[in-house]
């Protein structure tokens, strides 16, 4: 025990240390794709159905990970694979892990486990996102949490296990029953309609990353809002939602009509396979 909790103090300082010397500041939401051209990783897209990414440490280090799982465990899975080369391990393949006991793993696998953690939720992002929005985390409704996730890039029983194992701050008992609430549930109650694809919340809190989905993603908007570009719409059935869909992949822009915020929107296509650098990328116009 005395062992896993060195290795997890290790985990932490390292993913920290890795925001520090990025310049990212430790109460923001960060792109860990970004991070990771940032530091020299190609990142690769594959269409692999039993692995969960892979890290080589050759001439040119490179991250692989498989497209088809859900946007947070992908995004999980590429700060994992960081973390494996920040801390100096050797080629490593991840495979498919359903519902992963990080006490069983061996020493490499455990410290990239908790190093992934701590970089993208560190306590005060976590912290800081209910803060701004002022919510208690002691009384945080699943809706909550499934908001401060998709700001945070990661999957919402992530966050919840995450905020239980390492952070303490919530018990693990509470932390039981928020992961069994289904996230067609939580996006119905915020949506007001069935959502068969994955449902992103933004509001004048975002800040920190672009708000990345892929086509057939849906964004809810919390404000009014304009945009710039042909990569989401207005849905029409709910308009006082302020709900749009991703149709195409490219960049755009949204900005508040009533205030100063405003972010990037990028799309990509769904279970995109490729290199990173391409994923937004707009599809070509047939003459």
């Amino acid at each position: 025990m005395n062992q896993r909790i060195a290795l997890a103090r290790k985990a932490a300082y390292e993913a920290l240390k890795l925001r520090k010397s990025q310049n990212l500041q430790l109460w923001q939401a960060i792109c860990v794709y970004d991070l990771a051209e940032e530091l020299g990783l190609r990142v690769h897209f594959n269409a692999a159905p039993s692995m969960e990414g892979m890290y080589m440490n050759l001439s040119s280090p490179t991250i692989i990970l498989s497209a088809l799982r859900p946007v947070g465990r992908i995004a999980y899975t590429c700060a994992h694979e960081i973390g494996h080369h920040i801390l100096g391990h050797g080629v490593r393949v991840d495979e498919e892990l359903e519902d992963i006991d990080i006490d069983r793993l061996d020493s490499e696998e455990y410290t990239a486990e908790c190093f992934a953690g701590f970089l993208l939720m560190p306590k005060i992002a976590v912290s800081h996102g209910f803060a701004k929005r002022g919510w208690d985390i002691s009384a945080c409704t699943p809706e909550q949490l499934y908001v401060i996730a998709g700001w945070l890039g990661v999957g919402y029983t992530s966050l919840i296990w995450h905020m239980s194992s390492s952070l303490k701050m919530i018990a693990s008992r509470r932390a039981q029953k928020l992961v069994k609430v289904s996230l067609r549930k939580i996006r119905m109650s915020l949506l007001n309609k069935e959502v068969k694809d994955n449902l992103i919340v933004v509001d004048k809190e975002w800040f920190g990353r672009p708000i990345d989905i892929q086509v057939g993603d849906t964004a809810l908007f919390e404000h009014d809002i304009g945009f710039e570009g042909n990569c989401i719409e207005p849905m029409r059935y709910s308009p006082q939602k302020r709900a749009y869909k991703a149709v195409l992949p490219g960049i755009g822009r949204c900005f508040s009509k009533r205030g100063k915020w405003a972010e990037f929107v990028r799309v990509s296509r769904k279970e995109y396979t490729g290199l990173y650098q391409y994923r937004h990328l707009e599809e070509p116009i047939d003459e």
